[in-house]
């Protein structure tokens, strides 16, 4: 075999643990999202069709059902347009991954394939042919349907990690009580926040990292509502200052910090900034930067700047059917990457050595600091 080949092997039979997605676990009942309808009316897709078809007004357009608003994206861009968008071309390889027909002229066949599944096998099916072994969640305890699940004392399958997320938390009047109740309740793996600006949070979320031994995740440069007839698909990005991430990593050297940029022009700069700071781990290429040429340059500057002592992707995915693309999609450029690095080896690596280094990097690096 070639090295490329070599590689692309010990990269696909890595097991992979996602480090940050929206899913939830089948316990969560109707949270938890799968099925071609939802595929089509992610938020990706939303703002693409509504692109493609500028006579569809997003208000008539969400006026519709869910299973109407699916027809429509599959007719504006699986019918009448080539489905070429890493959005697009996502769905096109979960369905293939089914042996369902990316190129049928409606959905009556894919929507019988999902009505007639059981949540749990489907779970199952998705897992294997992700390749999927564990994931964490993204648990907001002020949104009203969720919290009333966790204050129904459920478990969730134990490959759902819960993920603390504490954008309208951080407005309590007792936040250092809040954390530690739902600390206690979640058992979450690390606490997160998204944001447009790097800035250090309360105190009482750092005492709170340092007396659960949580990493703090920081999703950076997303702008809210740019397009608010939108929706959901109308949030945009923005270039950040990653000074106060230096300040805030280097005044805090007993806390982890889990970052992620929206803006490519923030992946160097982060590199940087990890190299500086041990206490910083660049991960994942989040929401806009989730494609393969993107995907692929930035691994391969990571590399070259921080060796294999990153994560390279995670899946921020909202359906549970998109492990499937994103997994198989982001295995392909992350292989790319790690090819061209290996070949301006002077000894070229073993295959245990290549096997090794993807298990770190889809895995065991994510594993190690979520203490899974």
């Amino acid at each position: 075999m070639t090295l490329s080949e070599r590689v692309a092997k010990a990269v696909a039979a890595a097991p992979v643990i996602d480090l940050h997605t929206h899913l939830f676990a089948p316990q969560f009942n109707t949270l938890n999202l799968w099925g071609v309808d939802e595929l089509l009316t992610y938020h990706y897709l939303v703002a693409e069709t509504l692109r493609a078809e500028p006579k569809v007004a997003p208000e008539a357009f969400y006026a519709r059902d869910k299973t109407a608003q699916a027809d429509l994206v599959w007719e504006a861009l699986f019918v009448r347009r080539s489905p070429l968008s890493e959005a697009t071309a996502g769905v096109a390889t979960v369905l293939d991954a089914f042996g369902l027909d990316p190129a049928a002229p409606d959905l009556r066949d894919a929507r019988a394939f999902f009505a007639a599944r059981k949540v749990e096998d489907h779970l199952e099916d998705v897992l294997r042919l992700a390749g999927v072994t564990a994931l964490a969640m993204t648990n907001d305890p002020t949104d009203p349907a969720e919290r009333a699940i966790w204050e129904a004392g459920v478990a969730p399958d134990p490959r759902f990690y819960a993920a603390l997320r504490i954008d309208r938390l951080v407005t309590s009047n007792d936040l250092a009580a809040e954390l530690d109740r739902w600390i206690a309740r979640m058992r979450p793996r690390y606490l997160a926040i998204s944001v447009n600006e790097v800035s250090a949070p309360p105190r009482a979320v750092l005492d709170a990292c340092r007396a659960h031994d949580l990493p703090f995740a920081m999703m950076v440069g997303v702008r809210r509502a740019v397009n608010p007839r939108l929706g959901v698909a109308g949030d945009g990005m923005s270039t950040v200052d990653l000074a106060p991430l230096e300040r805030l990593a280097g005044d805090n050297p007993d806390v982890r910090f889990l970052v992620t940029t929206l803006a490519r022009e923030n992946t160097h700069g982060l590199c940087v900034v990890a190299r500086k700071f041990a206490n910083v781990l660049p991960f994942g290429c989040w929401w806009f930067m989730n494609n393969p040429s993107l995907i692929e340059e930035t691994t391969s500057m990571r590399l070259e700047m921080l060796g294999p002592t990153f994560v390279p992707q995670h899946s921020d995915a909202r359906v549970l059917d998109q492990l499937i693309y994103k997994w198989r999609h982001a295995r392909r450029s992350i292989g790319n990457a790690l090819s061209r690095r290996y070949g301006a080896m002077t000894v070229p690596p073993t295959d245990a050595q290549i096997e090794r280094d993807a298990r770190a990097l889809l895995g065991g690096i994510a594993g190690e600091w979520l203490g899974a």
